[in-house]
Parts: C-alpha cells; structure tokens; sequence
C-alpha cells in the first residue's frame, strides 16, 4: 500500500485533513487556481484502479516485452491499445520480461487506471480486436489497490522445450530447440537437480547495465528434465525470480552435461566463479516458454 497522503487545512491552518491512502493521478486538467486574493490552491483527486491482465503471446515475432522505439514488442502493442481503448496515458508494470523469440502462456501485467466505468470484459474483448492474432489477453480483472504484477508475484514457472531427432520439425520449429545428436538425459536431469535451493546465479545471468550492484540471488524450488513425446523434452523450472538469460543460460549447462561436455559436479565451481564466461553457452530464446506466474493472494 502507498504511503498516506497528508495534506494541511486551509481554513484552519496547522490542522490536517483526512488522510488519503488509496493510489492517486494527478493530471494538469485535475489543477485548477482560485483567484489570487484567496492565496490558495485546490487539486481535485481522481482514484486511480488496479487491473490485472492475464495474456498470452507467440514471441517469434516480437522483440521482446519491453518497449523499444522503432522495433515491434509485447509492451508496446498492448500499452497502444490500452490508451486508444481508454483515451489515457497506461503504464505497464509486467510479473516476467520476456527476451525477442521467447513465448508466454502464463504472463501477467497490471496497471492504473482512472477510468471508472471501465468493464474488464468488455477491455479484454476491445483489446483482443485491437492488437494481433500472436498475442491475446486471456482475461482482465479488477485487482487489489497494491497489486504488483511483479513484485507482489510469489514463484514463476517456464517451460524449455526440445526436440532431439536426427531431423528437426517444421510446424514447431519456432517453439523448440532441435539438437540432433542424442542427449543424455539422466546426466542432465543430475544437472538439473543441482539448481535447487538458493544460490548467486551470477555466472547464469546477464546483469542489468542500469543496475550493476544487484544481487543475482534466487531460489529455485523445481528444476527437472521429462519426456513429453517421443524424443520430445521439457525443462520444467520453477522459482521466486529468475534473473535475465538465467533459466537460458541453465538449460544451455544441461544440454552441455547431456553432451558429456561438463559434469553436474561443476555446477558448484560455476556459481563461486560468479563470472559469465565460466558458463556454457545459453539455449536459443524460442524453445522457452513463460508458463505461469503464481500469488500468494489472487490479484
């Protein structure tokens, strides 16, 4: 919940007024000036209500979640859609921010808006009219006022698929990774097993330009390899957060343990090196797959 908003009575200075503790917009059209002799100012305070969407979307096309100027992306389609549908300035706030080529079944984005009358069903609908057919909002719903897509999210679950066949498949090439030679599985899922519990997956992460002190801490509690189909895997990795590139950079150290190119055992030398390059080189972004985003309480 944001901090409460106190302001002092002008009529009775020194005295404050009722507290304000539900999220507010300010917007220059909400100020208006009394005439001067009354040396005041008045704001007129718009609530401002949480919405939580749930969306799914092929990211073949995309480049990525966030918005970058002069290239298609998640966030940009649907924040455009959202302002045209309620003719006000959206700001996004996304549970996982997925890579160009990566996909989502299970994402969740919120935002604040002061459109009152908004219906969530009728949004869904208008939006899904609005952006493309690779990407749809699965549904819209009024949340809690501190709801945080991201922050408010308790564990994350993704999908890496691959296809290990002598050749690869055209109808799902753009949505799993087809390596030909045979892959040991056991050797991988004995990889996988050491990524369970807490570590400095600093080694595993691309660390943010804008944030370099960040710690890459993160605690995995599922991370297993399993048969889907005849020579069809699945990576199934669950977590609190996952840094940027790390469940890539973690499925590239299984592939590599599948190959007989490292060993389980080096897992715990790669975290203390804390140093990219001492990693295996990542898995392609479009076998990866944002499942699902859990909360602790419904948003």
């Amino acid at each position: 919940m944001r901090p409460s908003l106190t302001a002092t009575s002008a009529t009775r200075p020194g005295f404050p007024v009722p507290s304000i503790t539900v999220p507010l917009r300010i917007t220059k059209s909400n100020i208006f000036s009394l005439p001067t002799k009354y040396e005041t100012t008045f704001l007129m305070m718009t609530s401002a209500r949480t919405l939580r969407i749930d969306l799914s979307y092929k990211g073949t096309e995309f480049r990525g979640f966030a918005e970058n100027p002069g290239v298609r992306t998640v966030g940009g389609e649907l924040r455009q859609a959202l302002e045209t549908v309620l003719g006000e300035e959206i700001e996004l706030t996304v549970a996982g921010r997925t890579d160009a080529g990566v996909h989502a079944l299970g994402q969740v984005v919120s935002f604040q808006t002061t459109n009152e009358g908004v219906d969530p069903d009728l949004l869904r609908d208008s939006l899904n009219g609005m952006c493309s057919s690779d990407l749809r909002v699965q549904a819209v719903t009024l949340a809690e006022a501190d709801f945080n897509a991201r922050f408010s999210a308790s564990k994350r679950t993704y999908h890496y698929n691959i296809l290990n066949s002598p050749t690869a498949d055209p109808l799902h090439a753009d949505v799993e990774w087809h390596i030909g030679p045979p892959l040991d599985v056991d050797a991988m899922n004995d990889a996988a097993s050491r990524f369970i519990g807490e570590h400095d997956f600093t080694s595993f992460c691309r660390r943010p330009k804008d944030r370099p002190d960040e710690p890459l801490i993160r605690r995995v509690v599922t991370s297993e390899w399993i048969w889907i189909a005849e020579q069809r895997l699945r990576f199934v990795i669950e977590g609190n957060a996952f840094c940027h590139q790390m469940v890539r950079s973690l499925t590239g150290f299984c592939v590599a343990a599948g190959f007989g190119k490292r060993s389980a055992d080096e897992f715990e030398a790669v975290v203390r090196a804390k140093d990219r390059s001492a990693a295996p080189p990542i898995a392609p972004p479009h076998g990866l797959t944002l499942m699902q985003v859990s909360y602790q309480k419904s948003g």
